[in-house]
C-alpha cells in the first residue's frame, strides 16, 4: 500500500480509527500533507475536504452530532487552526468529541520568523478537555530513538482519545510537528497499532442512594429541566415512565430532543409570560431536577433564580462546575437514562402521593396560554411570528437545524415535532449554523432542514460554497432586514432608531437570494401567507439542487408583534 512516508502520521490516522473515527474534515495545506496523505491511504475513514477551516470545523461538529460518534479536524500550521476555534468551543460546552489534528513546525522554528508558524500547541487548551503535542523526527535519528517516539506516540493518542470519549465527551487537541520532506511516500505495511479500551464504571447509582432520592421526592412538587440534547430512545422512554407522576411537571425544551414527555411540555416562556407574580410563587417547585445543556429561555432561569426551589439536582456528566439557577444542592453523575429509570422504580417503592395536582395545574396553565398563544397569532399581520408558526406548524420536517437568534427563540414557542432538532447552544453564536447543518445533512440518512435568520445564514455562507451543500438539504431564511432580535431583547430594543439599525441590526446587508443563487442553490421567495404555503410545497419537491425559501417579514413590525404576544395577557 503506497502511504506517506511518515510513520507517525500513519500511527495517528490508523489511532483515531481505531477509537471510533469513521470521519474526517481535511483542508488543504502542505505542513499536513503527511497527514492528508495517511487519511488518504485509510480506507475505512470517509474524508471530506472544505478549504475554509472556520466552516470546516462547524461541518465536523454537526457531522458529530447526528453521527454520534467521534470525528477528526486536519488542517496546516499557522491560524489555521485559529480559525477551528469557534467550532471546538461550542463542542467542548456541548459535549461533541471533535478530534482537532493540526500540523506544526519543529518546535526550534517556533518565533523565527519561519512562515505560517505561531506558538501552536496549547491554543485550543482552554476550550478542549486535552492538549497534545507530537515531538518532530530528529535528523539523523537512530532506531531505538524511534521506536520510543513510536511507543510515545500511541502512548499520547491513545491518551488523547480515551480522553475526548470518557465522562461528558468533548474535543481535544493533538498537535503534530513535522520537519521535511512532506509530501514523501513510500510502501507500507498495514501495522496494527496497540489500542487501549476504555472500560467504564457502573453508570448508576447504589439500591440505597437511589431509595434516598426517591423518599426526598414524596409528597413534594417536582420540576423536570431539560436543555438541549441528542435523541435517545432510552432517555425518552424513562422521562415518559419518570412524568407520569402525578407531582412531576417537565419543562422540555425542543432542543431536549424528548418526544411527547408531557403534553405542551415545550411551551415555557408561552406560559411563564401568562403568569401573575402570586401564581408563580404558587407553582414554585419543591426539587428541581435539571438535565442536558444550556437553557434557549431566560425566564425559566430567571423565575427559578426569583422562586429558588428547596433543592436542585443536576444530572449528568460535566467537564465543569455549573450552578445556572443559583440553588444547586446535588451534583448527580451519572447518565441521565438509567437515572430515571431506577428513580421511577424506587419512587413507586416509596409510595408517591397520588393524589398531587402538580402536572395537571401546569397543563391548566400551558392549554389557557396556548389557547390565547393561538388566538393572537391568528389575529396577527404578517410578521416573524405569523411566518415562523406556520412553518413550524406546516413545515414537514425530519432532521431540523435552527440558527441562534430568531430561529431558536420562536421555535420555543411554538409546538411542533420532528425527528431531531438541532442548534449551537454550547456557546450561543450565530457562527457556523449553516456550517453546522451541513455537517449534518451528510451525515444523515434523510432530508435535513436548516431555518436560519439573515444574518445568521450570510455571516455563514461560505458553508454553501463549492458545492458543499448536499442536493437534498432544505434551507429556509427568515429576512427581516438584518439583526431582527436586537429591536425586541431588553438590552437594545430602546436604544435610539439610527444606532440601533447601524450598529445591531445592520440593515443594509447583501442580497441573500442573490448570494445563495451564485453558489447554486435554488431560491424561492415568500412575502405573504400564500406565498409562503406555495414555498413549503416546493421544498417538499423532488430536486437536483438544495433549496432556499427565502422569506421576507417587516422589521419593526415583528419587533411589535413579538413585544405584544409576551404582553397578551397585560392586554
Amino acid at each position: 500500500m503506497i502511504n506517506t512516508s511518515n510513520v507517525y502520521c500513519r500511527q495517528i490516522v490508523e489511532l483515531i480509527r481505531a477509537h471510533g473515527v469513521q470521519t474526517a474534515y481535511c483542508s488543504p495545506g502542505s505542513r499536513n500533507a503527511p497527514l492528508l496523505l495517511a487519511m488518504e491511504a485509510c480506507g475505512e475513514i470517509k474524508k471530506r475536504v472544505v478549504i475554509d477551516e472556520r466552516s470546516a470545523a462547524f461541518q465536523a461538529y454537526g457531522c458529530a452530532l447526528v453521527e454520534r460518534r467521534p470525528v477528526a479536524l486536519v488542517c496546516t500550521s499557522g491560524t489555521a487552526v485559529l480559525d477551528y476555534s469557534p467550532a471546538v468551543a461550542e463542542a467542548y460546552y456541548s459535549g461533541v468529541p471533535l478530534i482537532v489534528v493540526s500540523a506544526d513546525r519543529p518546535s526550534e522554528w517556533i518565533d523565527q520568523d519561519d512562515s505560517q508558524t505561531i506558538r501552536q500547541f496549547g491554543v485550543l487548551r482552554n476550550i478542549v478537555k486535552g492538549s497534545y503535542d507530537v515531538r518532530a523526527i530528529p535528523e539523523g535519528s537512530g532506531v531505538e530513538y524511534t521506536s520510543r517516539m513510536r511507543w510515545n506516540i500511541n502512548r499520547t493518542v491513545n491518551e488523547a482519545m480515551l480522553k475526548a470519549l470518557e465522562g461528558k465527551p468533548g474535543p481535544v487537541h493533538i498537535n503534530v510537528q513535522l520537519s521535511d520532506p512532506l509530501g514523501e511516500m513510500s510502501e507500507a505495511l498495514p501495522h496494527e497499532e496497540r489500542t487501549v479500551r476504555l472500560l467504564r464504571q457502573a453508570e448508576s447509582l447504589s439500591r440505597e442512594t437511589v431509595r434516598s432520592l426517591a423518599e426526598e421526592l414524596c409528597n413534594t412538587k417536582v420540576m423536570l429541566i431539560a436543555g438541549f440534547s441528542v435523541p435517545d430512545h432510552r432517555l425518552d422512554k424513562a422521562v415518559r415512565t419518570f412524568a407520569s407522576f402525578p407531582n412531576v411537571a417537565v419543562f422540555a425544551e425542543t432542543l431536549a430532543n424528548l418526544h411527547d414527555p408531557q403534553p405542551l411540555s415545550t411551551m415555557i416562556d408561552s406560559v411563564l409570560c401568562d403568569m401573575t407574580d402570586d401564581l408563580k410563587e404558587a407553582m414554585r417547585p419543591d426539587i428541581v431536577i435539571s438535565m442536558g445543556g444550556a437553557l434557549v429561555s431566560r425566564m425559566l432561569k430567571q423565575y427559578l433564580r426569583d422562586y429558588p426551589p428547596r433543592r436542585q439536582w443536576s444530572i449528568g456528566h460535566s467537564n465543569y462546575f455549573c450552578d445556572c439557577f443559583m440553588c444547586l444542592t446535588d451534583k448527580i453523575d451519572v447518565e441521565a437514562a438509567p437515572f430515571f429509570s431506577q428513580l421511577s422504580g424506587a419512587l413507586r417503592r416509596a409510595g408517591h402521593d397520588k393524589s398531587s395536582q402538580y402536572a395537571e395545574r401546569w397543563l391548566e396553565l400551558r392549554t389557557a396560554s396556548l389557547k390565547r398563544s393561538r388566538k393572537y397569532i391568528d389575529e396577527s399581520p404578517w410578521t416573524d411570528l405569523k411566518a415562523l408558526d406556520y412553518i413550524f406548524t406546516h413545515g414537514r420536517f425530519d432532521n431540523l437545524f435552527v440558527s441562534n437568534g430568531t430561529a431558536v427563540r420562536y421555535s420555543q414557542l411554538i409546538p411542533h415535532s420532528c425527528h431531531a432538532e438541532y442548534c449551537n447552544r454550547g456557546v450561543s453564536g450565530i457562527d457556523g449554523s449553516t456550517s453546522t447543518a451541513v455537517g449534518g445533512a451528510w451525515a444523515y440518512r434523510g432530508k435535513t432542514c436548516l431555518i436560519s435568520g439573515d444574518i445568521s445564514w450570510l455571516y455563514d455562507s461560505g458553508a454553501s460554497a463549492l458545492g458543499d451543500v448536499p442536493y437534498d438539504m432544505r434551507m429556509i431564511v427568515v429576512d427581516n432586514s438584518g439583526g431582527g432580535i436586537f429591536r425586541f431583547i431588553k438590552a437594545t430594543s430602546k436604544i435610539p432608531e439610527d444606532t440601533l439599525e447601524r450598529y445591531f441590526c445592520v440593515r443594509n446587508l447583501p442580497m441573500a437570494d442573490q448570494i445563495a443563487g451564485g453558489y447554486g442553490i435554488d431560491v424561492m421567495e415568500a412575502s405573504d401567507m400564500d406565498q409562503l404555503h406555495e414555498g413549503l410545497k416546493w421544498l417538499d419537491e423532488e430536486s437536483d439542487y438544495p433549496r432556499m425559501l427565502l422569506v421576507r417579514t417587516p422589521p419593526e413590525e415583528s419587533a411589535e408583534v413579538l413585544t405584544g404576544y409576551f404582553n397578551k395577557c397585560k392586554k
